[in-house]
């Protein structure tokens, strides 16, 4: 790779961390935040919570630990509702997760969630609850009871908000600025990758590379979406969203496998294809085991966490050790493969901020504070990194793969082309020869006068009529699949038909180009003896091979060049007279 190519690597790296700073630092600032109509209350303190038989207050609900809640447990928790002012209509919100929910004021049932789902054994959605609640309520007692459905259900309690409708949803929807852009930008990218992705497929390279970076994209768009419950506000389908939730939080490494396998970044592709096959088996049996209610898909979190950490480390320290076998195998230290540096970067950046946010959740939900308050901001903003890196690694693959290309284009040209007129050389034409299927016309040519040329006016002249004779080739015979210098004066042109009168236009295309260019010329007289065969001729015996073709076409050209011959007689006779006369008029004047 160039100087040139790493500067603009480089600067559009930059670029890319600036513009990613300024939007993290835009969309967190409160100057956006919609002020409220009405009073909203946190409800935080003043808490009673009651587990097994037994209750004692909290000071504080968002950091009350009341330990993990397992499948029929019931933790309810109870207060007094506070006045906050006048409201048409005040709201209570809060979160459950994997519970069904009963909410009572002063003993009396006003709300139920969840047991159409438990009546079914099916798992229970992550769900935003919003009860409004009867006036005059201030004052009195409401308890809300949670019953876990699943082990491992919930370790702790989301924020308990009380206001109107409108300023709730408000609340909950403004610090989600940054997953909402980030989430939708990945998913609408994904799509636009996943239209183009067919043109790069079915093209002659099969690249399969830009599909993975569509379904990456797409999936983790789809997972910050739901996992911030952005969803909700466009969907009435909880179950759906929070099932697609994990879905596409399973189907982002096998994607990311693909994509670096389909790149061949990494040497080891016989574990890399592995590790895809166990992904893929482990996101079909998740499926399978949750759409038939054997095992809900929730159980598998713990799992996932375990395989994603190993696959992480084993394609990290891959991809490293393949950059640095290609340097140590460049000759040039400028040949620096910028596509695996770009993905080794993207992938740490995102594996980094995936795993931290892992390891804060597990923290969070097996420790004291539990897990309502665990986000994913950090795996948000590696999944934005992992893209634009991902882009340019794409960007650089490509860069790669032409120059490669084209430096293998180029040695085929100096091993398959003549030299001298840029015609293909005597193994260029073997290796058609080898190829050549259906029907084909074989047209065997031969220079006349190079002998006489080179003898008469020098080798220079010799080959300035040699190269000049295969630009006349190259301009009659435009059609040709093959025009090539088999040696010497000897020329050959392979045309991808049988058409007697396309042959013969061309050839005569060809004595007129050599007319021209001889009337031009001091020296130098271009002729030509050929002669043609056909792969469907009847003069050949059994089976038309391309070698019989050409030596019924050559056998055809020497009978052209006899009649040739007599003329470059003449020729050389006329020369002779002319340099006999020349001398005697010296002679003379002398």
């Amino acid at each position: 790779m160039e100087i040139k190519t790493k500067i603009k690597a480089a600067s559009l790296s930059i670029l890319a961390i600036i513009i990613i700073t300024i939007t993290v630092i835009v969309l967190g600032t409160a100057k956006f935040n919609t002020p409220y109509d009405y009073p909203l209350v946190q409800l935080d303190s003043g808490w009673t919570i009651s587990r097994d038989g037994k209750s004692h207050p909290i000071e504080s609900l968002s950091t009350a630990s009341i330990g993990l809640a397992n499948k029929g447990d019931e933790i309810s928790v109870s207060t007094t509702i506070p006045y906050i002012g006048n409201i048409p209509q005040t709201t209570l919100e809060f979160r459950s997760i994997l519970s069904t929910v009963d909410v009572y004021i002063d003993d009396e049932l006003i709300y139920s969630y969840g047991y159409d789902y438990t009546i079914k054994n099916l798992m229970l959605p992550k769900f935003h609850h919003f009860i409004p609640l009867p006036k005059h309520s201030d004052g009195k007692t409401i308890e809300i009871v949670f019953t876990a459905t699943e082990d491992n259900a919930f370790s702790s309690f989301s924020p308990f908000y009380l206001g109107s409708y409108k300023d709730i949803s408000n609340k909950l929807l403004q610090p989600n600025r940054l997953p909402i852009v980030i989430g939708n930008f990945l998913c609408m990218f994904g799509f636009v990758l996943l239209v183009l992705s067919p043109f790069l497929i079915f093209s002659d390279n099969h690249d399969y590379s830009i599909m993975f970076s569509a379904l990456i994209s797409i999936f983790m768009g789809f997972y910050i979406l739901c996992y911030n419950d952005i969803l909700w506000y466009v969907s009435n389908s909880p179950a759906v969203y929070t099932f697609l939730e994990y879905v596409s939080l399973f189907l982002i490494p096998p994607c990311i496998i693909g994509f670096i396998i389909s790149t061949r970044q990494v040497r080891a592709l016989g574990i890399g294809k592995a590790l895809l096959s166990i992904n893929l088996a482990f996101v079909l049996t998740t499926f399978v085991l949750h759409a038939t209610n054997l095992l809900h898909i929730c159980h598998f979190v713990t799992f996932f966490h375990l395989l994603v950490v190993c696959e992480a480390l084993f394609f990290v320290i891959s991809l490293v050790h393949a950059i640095i076998t290609k340097r140590k195998k460049a000759s040039d230290n400028n040949a620096a493969p910028m596509s695996a540096t770009m993905l080794i970067v993207g992938l740490i950046c995102f594996l980094t901020c995936a795993i931290t946010d892992i390891i804060l959740f597990n923290l969070l939900k097996y420790g004291s504070t539990g897990e309502s308050s665990a986000t994913i901001n950090f795996t948000t903003v590696g999944a934005l990194l992992f893209m634009i890196c991902l882009f340019l690694n794409y960007f650089f693959h490509c860069i790669e793969y032409i120059s490669e290309l084209s430096t293998k284009k180029h040695l085929e040209g100096l091993a398959y082309s003549d030299s001298l007129t840029g015609l293909s050389n005597r193994t260029k034409c073997e290796l058609v020869f080898a190829e050549l299927k259906g029907d084909y016309t074989i047209i065997s040519l031969d220079l006349d006068y190079l002998k006489y040329t080179n003898d008469n006016y020098g080798h220079l002249e010799g080959d300035k009529l040699i190269s000049g004779f295969g630009n006349i080739l190259k301009n009659s015979f435009t059609d040709a699949c093959l025009v090539g210098r088999m040696g010497g004066d000897e020329f050959i042109v392979v045309l991808p038909y049988i058409d007697t009168e396309r042959t013969e236009r061309d050839l005569s295309c060809m004595s007129d180009l050599m007319a021209y260019e001889s009337s031009r010329e001091v020296h130098i007289k271009y002729s030509a003896s050929w002669g043609y065969a056909n792969s469907k001729e009847r003069d050949l015996l059994k089976v038309a091979t391309p070698q019989k073709v050409y030596l019924l076409a050559d056998s055809r050209m020497y009978e052209m060049k006899k009649s040739h011959h007599d003329q470059s007689l003449s020729r050389l006779y006329d020369d002779l007279l002319k340099n006999l006369s020349g001398k005697a008029g010296d002679t003379n004047n002398a």
